[in-house]
């Protein structure tokens, strides 16, 4: 299917700027309100945050550091942290702060925002990928090291979309060492991390790894438009310039809102792990008796699995539309994925089984299988 999976390429302006296809697609069938959703990619979290005090006042003031929420969430100094509207004007502002005028190695698959928000800035792109296995997806690392010698900037999410599986320990020291010699700096998608309580932040890792996240996905705060990032005190002080340029100060309610519940935040990651200990073997098997291998990844709140021989835009736009079924072809995040199809399975226990159970129908309607 292509022209869904993002684009790379060289700088893009006014007609050239490349569509996030995966939204023009979703937001459509999303407001179709099917009944049987599978496709959210964060959890739905329901959210009661009763009465906030002075939310509409200025948060600002000589004892107020609006830093010190992530500060305490990290264990980390406020001057290694800047704010943002979310993770994708996270991406754009590490983008500019870090950058050094190179090219920019972007990971596939991914989602679009990750991988062609460099071209709007004016930076060339550069695809680079990680290969499935019956687990972890893995790094080429013949191919990565060549595209590296040839750039300044590399772009990845650990959690990679539309999987859910994380770089193994060994592909994740071999990147971070190999970027250190080659001098690339690395903007690192996190925000899917808060799900992995073993996580690590690749911050942690040296002054060239920075760390971008937000409020969105695994704590269900999207409408906040709530984000971070982390890096060196030097990249920093080229947010906070480029942050004010492009927005000025953060919101007021904003800020007094994640205040009133960071003493909560726990409360969705907890959430998650019941889902998952209970939506995921109900998954596993439909799938099982679909003859369908998959291994689910040992954190997070979305996975994927190939559906051999079944073109699943076609299908979910299809078969699935007849029975009220939404879940996402994996055609949106790379070049060959047309087999696969991403599964959210972050909603309560009881809706996900009645749709895991149409799921089921329609895959083997899809699959031919009597």
């Amino acid at each position: 299917m292509a022209g869904y999976y993002p684009e790379t390429g060289g700088p893009a302006r006014g007609s050239m700027i490349p569509p996030v296809a995966y939204l023009k697609w979703y937001i459509p069938r999303l407001k179709e309100q099917r009944p049987h959703n599978l496709s959210f990619s964060g959890l739905q979290f329901p959210w009661e945050l009763g009465q906030v005090p002075d939310v509409w006042r200025d948060h600002r003031g000589p004892s107020i550091d609006e830093r010190d929420v992530v500060s305490e969430m990290y264990g980390i100094p406020v001057e290694n942290i800047h704010l943002c509207l979310g993770a994708t004007q996270g991406i754009n502002l590490a983008i500019s702060a870090a950058s050094r005028g190179g090219k920019v190695a972007v990971e596939m698959p991914s989602y679009g925002p990750v991988s062609q928000a460099a071209r709007i800035l004016g930076l060339e792109t550069i695809a680079v990928h990680r290969l499935p296995t019956s687990g972890a997806w893995i790094i080429d690392r013949n191919e990565w090291e060549t595209t590296l010698s040839n750039v300044d900037l590399l772009m990845v999410t650990p959690q990679l979309n539309p999987v859910g599986w994380s770089f193994t320990d060994d592909d994740r020291n071999w990147l971070v060492e190999k970027c250190k010699e080659m001098d690339v700096r690395i903007i690192s998608d996190e925000v899917y991390a808060a799900a992995d309580r073993g996580w690590k932040p690749m911050f942690t890792q040296g002054e060239h790894c920075i760390t971008l996240s937000s409020l969105t996905k695994i704590h269900g705060l999207g409408v906040l438009r709530y984000g971070w990032i982390i890096a060196s005190e030097e990249i920093i002080s080229n947010v906070a310039n480029a942050f004010h340029n492009m927005e000025g100060m953060m919101s007021s309610p904003t800020i007094r809102i994640v205040d009133h519940i960071r003493n909560r935040l726990d409360e969705p990651v907890q959430l998650i792990e019941k889902y998952r200990e209970q939506n995921i073997p109900v998954l596993k098997k439909a799938l099982e008796r679909l003859g369908i291998e998959w291994t689910p990844p040992p954190s997070g709140v979305f996975g994927a699995f190939r559906v051999p021989g079944v073109d699943t835009l076609e299908m979910i736009d299809t078969i699935g539309k007849q029975h009220g079924l939404l879940a996402v072809p994996g055609c949106m995040f790379g070049q060959g994925m047309d087999e696969w199809l991403r599964i959210g399975w972050s909603i309560d226990p009881i809706s996900f089984t009645k749709a895991v159970d149409v799921l089921e129908t329609v895959l083997r309607t899809a699959m031919d299988i009597p």
